[in-house]
């Protein structure tokens, strides 16, 4: 960098900054302000060290130049001076070669910067850019670092805000790798009924209520092992041996290398509500039961066929593994399979022999009834006796009715009613048959296997047969 490149440079990062220069000899001291004038705002002079160090005091300054040997105080003591109320100050020492025995003290001084006398132009620059540079990177670390101190507390203040409404409003805890509780709230010591030292010493086994399995933990767990949060619904027991329901979100909290240090859990308790949604469902359960039963003692068939079915379909849904949500569906919506035979006039429900080809086509179309009654519902229960009431009678092969599905094109509700509906037929009597023994009911299920029925519904039907014909007895007519 030129000269002249190097003056600019100091120019732009001395804006604002002071200067004092403290030399005896009047003409060098007049000269040299002539040349610092042109570089900073503010150039104040002194002709001696007591005279420099009382308009030190006055106002501190960015760089002090300063002689050695001057009257009534030298400079290396109005440095010592300078450096007891500054410890940090840039200082810039002009000197004569006869000047060498105050060196070694200044530098002890940790003054770094000498300028030999006579004062070179180029070599005075070369030192003011070194220090202005300095000192111009020193104040934007300082205002970076007020700035960030200021965003942290500001950040800090507001956290602390965020944890005082999380905190009143949440149920929070923290664990460990090894599953230790090591932190909980106020809302978690409420509403468990337990202290902070007794969570903490027993940990989660306190409230682990029976109904949830081992399997559901050890899912939760690898979820938030492979570092994606969780979450879910858990029932809880607290110490009065109360079950409370909480939704619950944990997160895998990561260091800067991305490793998890430990998880933190938020929930809410929704047991008011939990009771306030189950209420409900078991209202709906109940008006589909009551409604599936009117439907089926119009065709002089008991209230326990559609029970049976609920709860023959609820099985094979477990059996295949469907979700909780969709077992429930399917155990509350089976009892509206039959509902569209409403349609159906009785001369044709009633007949208590076979049904001529007219009279079955007709009694076919109560599937497309039902569908119709219920398919304008968006209510997800509604739905799902839509579909069980149009797909009832499909068949695996494609010959059921009313559309001739095949396969998994049926759905699983479809097929999963289909065989519970046809086992509690055989298994009752009804108006024109009689009960079938149980080997005759299995050999026939087992030969519609992938004809009517679902190859995979009548291997987990003939694996769990004790299962079903226990509902069968316990529900009898």
């Amino acid at each position: 960098m030129s000269i002249k490149e190097k003056l600019n440079h100091i120019i732009q990062c001395s804006k604002g900054m002071s200067i004092l220069y403290v030399e005896d000899e009047q003409s060098i001291r007049e000269n040299t302000k002539l040349l610092l004038e042109t570089i900073f705002s503010n150039v104040q002079t002194a002709g001696n060290g007591l005279e420099g160090l009382n308009l030190y005091k006055e106002s501190l300054f960015d760089i002090v130049i300063t002689d050695i040997l001057m009257p009534e105080m030298n400079g290396v003591n109005m440095v010592k001076k300078i450096k007891e109320i500054n410890p940090n100050q840039s200082i810039i020492i002009t000197s004569a070669c006869e000047d060498s025995n105050y060196l070694l003290e200044l530098i002890n001084l940790a003054v770094a910067q000498f300028i030999l006398k006579p004062i070179q132009t180029e070599q005075l620059i070369n030192i003011l850019d070194e220090v202005v540079t300095h000192l111009y990177n020193q104040r934007k670390v300082n205002e970076f670092t007020a700035q960030l101190k200021q965003d942290l507390i500001h950040q800090t203040t507001l956290l602390e805000q965020y944890k005082e409404v999380v905190d009143f409003a949440t149920i929070v805890s923290k664990t460990d790798l090894n599953g230790k509780i090591i932190y909980v709230n106020e809302q978690f010591i409420h509403t468990s009924g337990y202290s902070y030292d007794e969570i903490i010493e027993k940990g989660h086994k306190l409230l682990r209520h029976p109904d949830m399995s081992h399997e559901f933990y050890k899912n939760l767990w690898e979820t938030i092992l492979s570092k994606r949060i969780w979450k879910g619904t858990i029932k809880n027991i607290n110490k009065n041996g109360e079950r409370y329901i909480t939704e619950t979100t944990i997160k895998p909290v990561l260091d800067e290398f991305g490793d998890i240090i430990e998880f933190i859990s938020i929930s809410y308790n929704i047991t008011q509500l939990y009771d306030l949604n189950e209420e409900i469902w078991q209202t709906q359960h109940e008006m589909l039961s009551l409604l599936g039963e009117v439907g089926e003692t119009r065709s002089q068939e008991t209230g326990n066929h559609v029970r049976r079915v609920a709860k023959y379909s609820k099985l094979l849904g477990e059996l295949v593994g469907l979700d909780d949500e969709d077992i429930r569906l399917i155990y509350s919506a089976a009892p509206m399979h039959d509902i569209g035979k409403i349609g159906i006039a009785d001369s044709i429900l009633l007949k208590p022999g076979k049904l001529d080809p007219d009279e079955y086509t007709i009694m076919k179309t109560h599937s497309s009834i039902g569908y119709d009654i219920l398919k304008h519902s968006n209510r997800p229960l509604l739905q799902a006796a839509a579909i069980i009431a149009n797909e009832h009678h499909e068949k695996w092969d494609g010959t059921g009715y009313p559309n001739a599905l095949s396969g998994e094109d049926i759905h699983i509700y479809g097929r999963i009613i289909a065989l519970a509906d046809v086992f509690d037929a055989l298994s009752c009597e009804r108006v024109y048959k009689k009960a079938w023994p149980i080997e005759k009911i299995i050999d026939f299920i087992f030969s519609e296997r992938g004809r009517h029925f679902d190859p995979n519904l009548v291997n987990l039907f003939m694996d769990n047969i004790d299962q079903f014909t226990k509902i069968s007895h316990e529900f009898a007519d």
